[in-house]
């Protein structure tokens, strides 16, 4: 099987006299942070429907779902037996629902409490620091880009990740963007993971200010290349 060619499409992005140490392939590390509402990028827009077949198809669904003759379908009259049945409002029978609740309220507690665990042990560790840590920005920056992981580069400058922001069943042209860079001056060292965790290919990537975070090659190969490059250069 050929081997993926990543230096190819970095080049595109560098600026002049950057000179590309390294490149290889990008994978979001498993288990990072989900980021909180408020640093969500807004999502895009739907586009406007299309013309031709499918707004044709699209057309026929909305009119499929609307009751005839365009009026509402009548509601339950509000005044049915099971509304008015005195049992809806008994104390025991509300405590005993608040009760059943509570109990697989904790349950789930329980279950989300025991996958962190394991993935905590599969994967470790994957950030260090705050939101507003460099490692938390870059995360956010990453994150919200979008796109599917494609490379990674390194260079004399900085160290950049490209997703691929084509969408779509169909096969087309990558569309390539910079999902998130840091310069080389903001990072203390690329820190090589791979006995520890799973996959393999994992390094930290960390930062001036003591923060961390998780990246990863698609082999251990590709990152001890990485790793290689920036504490040779």
């Amino acid at each position: 099987m050929p081997k993926t060619d990543h230096a190819t499409p970095c080049r595109r992005f560098l600026h002049p006299g950057e000179i590309l140490w390294e490149a290889r392939g990008y994978q979001e590390y498993p288990n990072l942070p989900l980021l909180p509402a408020h640093l969500r990028a807004p999502r895009k827009r739907p586009t406007p429907r299309g013309k031709g077949l499918l707004g044709a198809l699209g057309a026929v669904l909305d009119r499929a779902t609307q009751p005839s003759g365009g009026t509402p379908a009548p509601s339950r009259p509000a005044g049915g037996r099971l509304l008015d049945n005195g049992l809806v409002n008994n104390r025991l029978t509300r405590a005993a629902g608040n009760l059943a609740e509570n109990l697989s309220e904790a349950q789930e507690n329980i279950e989300d409490a025991l996958d962190d665990a394991a993935e905590r042990m599969m994967y470790g560790k994957p950030m260090e620091g705050s939101w507003t840590s460099m490692a938390g920005r870059f995360l956010v920056q990453v994150t919200n880009a979008g796109g599917s992981p494609q490379h990674q580069a390194l260079t004399d400058r900085r160290l950049f990740v490209l997703t691929d922001q084509a969408t779509g069943w169909r096969e087309r042209e990558p569309k390539l963007e910079v999902a998130a860079q840091v310069q080389l001056s903001n990072i203390a060292e690329l820190r090589p993971r791979p006995r520890t965790t799973f996959p393999r290919g994992r390094f930290d990537l960390v930062f001036v200010d003591g923060s961390w975070l998780a990246l990863c090659c698609s082999f251990q190969e590709d990152m001890q290349s990485m790793v290689t490059a920036f504490h040779g250069r």
